[in-house]
């Protein structure tokens, strides 16, 4: 299996913190969830060099999950039914794992996009002091050096 990162510091190589939350709020269904999507769990988890962590969906922050450095990309599975959709717009990192539709095609997506959106938050926040250095001069001129 090949195992991965995503960059999102292409000046520093930095590689991206990815999490893959898996709801326990019910142990029954969430023993059920990772014998029927496991190795899916798996594959994604080697693509992504993702964390997988387990936590009540009702108490996961998306605020305070960027703003602690927990993750630059997550993902929380849930089975919510087959009658659910897969995700939503308002909340595309929750990913029902019932859903007649391919949940890991999407969830490797988003955490694509997720990824895709923080190396541009980076750059954005990097580039005046990367223009900056580009400018200053490289070495001081030959009548400031010593005297």
């Amino acid at each position: 299996m090949i195992h991965s990162q995503s960059l999102v510091d292409y000046e520093r190589f930095c590689t991206a913190k990815v999490v893959i939350f898996i709801d326990n709020s019910n142990p029954d269904q969430t023993y059920q969830l990772l014998i029927d999507h496991g190795e899916a769990i798996e594959r994604l988890v080697g693509l992504f060099s993702a964390r997988v962590l387990m936590g009540d969906q009702k108490r996961l922050k998306a605020d305070f999950i960027i703003e602690h450095e927990i993750a630059d990309a997550w993902i929380l599975l849930v089975p919510a039914g087959r009658n659910r959709g897969l995700a939503t717009g308002r909340d595309p990192q929750r990913v029902n794992v019932d859903a007649k539709s391919s949940w890991e095609t999407y969830a490797f997506k988003e955490l694509n996009r997720q990824i895709r959106e923080t190396a541009q938050i980076i750059e954005e926040v990097t580039a005046p002091y990367r223009r900056r250095r580009e400018t200053l001069p490289s070495s001081l001129p030959s009548s400031l050096g010593s005297g």
